[in-house]
């Protein structure tokens, strides 16, 4: 039986704090001691014990992330590189990666404590920041690393290579280069594939690519990639799963590949991610049968 959890969740949602009370509430009843980082709770919420990201590390069975993908891809780079199993609960919203819907979450959470639940591994990518005069930066992402321009969308050309071997330069508003995971966000809308979560690799998606010969690419995920931006370089940005930024000065290159951690997401029960996507994309059930001659 599972009796220390952490919860994550994102403080500038208006409603969390009063959607999080029953979970709480119910946690508490089981005789479930609940980490909270101070990083979330500046003050004491319902008797939870606040603490430090470092504790929760060393502490915590399990990550109770309460909020939609976004809260969870945050609770997958804190947490992930430690081994912590992370479920999600859904507070509304589209919710690709979270398990659980709020008004299920006392069934949901039965299961979870009593350890009646199977562990999916999603693959997440680390970003390098490599540069001349200053310490080499890194991040690890669930869903994708993005290099851009900070304000407005504006060309920037990113000279580009897969395992040391020149492919191309990019002249677009930018490049994603994501996960399985992350096909079906930034990468989607920006045309590229969707894949299957299950498949290994690394998917490079242009923004808005100035050349029409230049198209999504699909790659190993034994494969690294590096790009070097262009001069002249100003006002570029790499983003992190959409949450995390820092700013590309000129001289610097990126390099991405397989992070050695991932993801290790609660499931309940088995899903067909095919039924996800007709599920979450709005895709049309309807069938056509063809006629025989």
């Amino acid at each position: 039986m599972i009796k220390k959890v952490a919860v994550t969740l994102n403080p500038a949602r208006k409603d969390v704090f009063e959607k999080a009370k029953p979970v709480f509430k119910w946690l508490q009843k089981k005789k479930v001691d609940i980490l909270v980082s101070r990083d979330i709770f500046p003050t004491s919420f319902n008797q939870a014990e606040l603490t430090t990201n470092e504790d929760i590390r060393k502490e915590a069975e399990l990550i109770i992330s309460l909020g939609g993908d976004g809260t969870l891809f945050r609770a997958a780079r804190d947490f992930s590189p430690w081994g912590i199993p992370i479920l999600g609960i859904n507070l509304g919203g589209l919710g690709f990666l979270t398990e659980i819907a709020l008004n299920k979450f006392e069934e949901g959470l039965e299961s979870v404590l009593s350890k009646n639940y199977t562990i999916e591994k999603r693959m997440m990518l680390e970003a390098f920041i490599i540069s001349s005069t200053q310490k080499t930066l890194n991040f690890i992402a669930l869903n994708d690393v993005v290099i851009s321009k900070v304000y407005l969308p504006r060309i920037v050309s990113l000279k580009t290579f897969i395992s040391g071997e020149f492919v191309t330069t990019y002249s677009a508003d930018g490049l994603i280069i994501s996960t399985p995971t992350g096909s079906t966000a930034y990468s989607l809308s920006a045309g590229g594939p969707v894949v299957h979560p299950d498949l290994k690799a690394i998917i490079l998606s242009p923004i808005c690519a100035h050349t029409l010969a230049i198209r999504p690419l699909i790659i190993s995920d034994q494969e690294s990639v590096k790009v070097v931006p262009e001069p002249p370089v100003k006002d570029i940005l790499l983003t992190i799963d959409g949450q995390i930024g820092h700013s590309i000065k000129e001289g610097d290159k990126i390099e991405v590949r397989k992070s050695p951690h991932q993801a290790k997401l609660v499931r309940l029960k088995e899903k067909s991610f095919f039924k996800i996507l007709r599920s979450k994309l709005g895709w049309s059930g309807i069938s056509f049968k063809s006629s025989e001659s």
